[in-house]
């Protein structure tokens, strides 16, 4: 679970070969930010954290390139074209990030669970017990320290009740812990994870659909960055 936190020309250059084969972008060293908050969660054991630098390109339509294996889903294109998606939803943002890799479960009728840390599923159960996390009758049988059965608003936003305990854990803003963008989600399971597109359990992403609601739904994995 613990993060390897290497110095900045390093990290740089570690990111510069794994995306070579993508883009071959030139790499930033990271701020300090990244790598204080990378030592308090591994002090504090919250999440399996890692680091990634996303480069400020257009994952297109019709995109191809070494190391491409699962593009944006054609939906997606879609919707953008139809405007119900926010225009920018195939782009990368360009920025540093800690992109929590812990493994999304399979479907079991509810009750799946992440192979989460016992301080990130405690810190889970104690906000259901205090309400902050909503349980509805429909999702009375979900485990109480499961990262399933979480909506939305109680995960992204600066009244998040996921993202202010997070925050507080890893002494950050709550507006630098989020869900992913879809984008980013792809080019990082593209990247270094495969697994992450192999769980048929769905996931929250922090693109705005339709009136402003996210645009995919049920487990949220975690996003901090500057």
């Amino acid at each position: 679970m613990a993060v390897e936190v290497l110095d900045a020309e390093k990290l740089a250059k570690s990111q510069a070969e794994k995306i070579a084969c993508f883009f071959g972008a030139e790499i930033p060293e990271p701020g300090d930010w990244l790598f204080e908050t990378a030592e308090r969660n591994r002090q504090e054991e919250l999440l399996a954290m890692a680091p990634f630098y996303l480069p400020k390109r257009q994952l297109a339509e019709g995109i191809s390139f070494p190391g491409l294996k699962r593009p944006l889903d054609s939906w997606l294109y879609s919707q953008i074209k139809a405007g119900t998606v926010d225009p920018d939803a195939d782009w990368l943002p360009g920025e540093w990030v800690l992109f929590d890799t812990t493994k999304r479960p399979d479907y079991n009728n509810g009750k799946q669970m992440y192979k989460d840390t016992p301080r990130f599923k405690g810190m889970l159960a104690m906000l259901r017990e205090r309400s902050q996390i909503t349980v509805p009758n429909a999702y009375e049988d979900v485990p109480r320290d499961s990262r399933f059965a979480v909506s939305a608003d109680e995960i992204d936003g600066s009244s998040a009740a996921v993202a202010r305990a997070v925050a507080d854990i890893l002494h950050i803003q709550v507006e630098q812990v989020s869900t992913p963008l879809y984008s980013s989600f792809n080019y990082i399971g593209n990247l270094a994870h495969p697994e992450l597109g192999q769980a048929n359990t769905w996931e929250w992403f922090r693109n705005n659909f339709g009136s402003g609601s996210p645009a995919i739904v049920m487990a949220a994995s975690a996003f901090v960055s500057r």
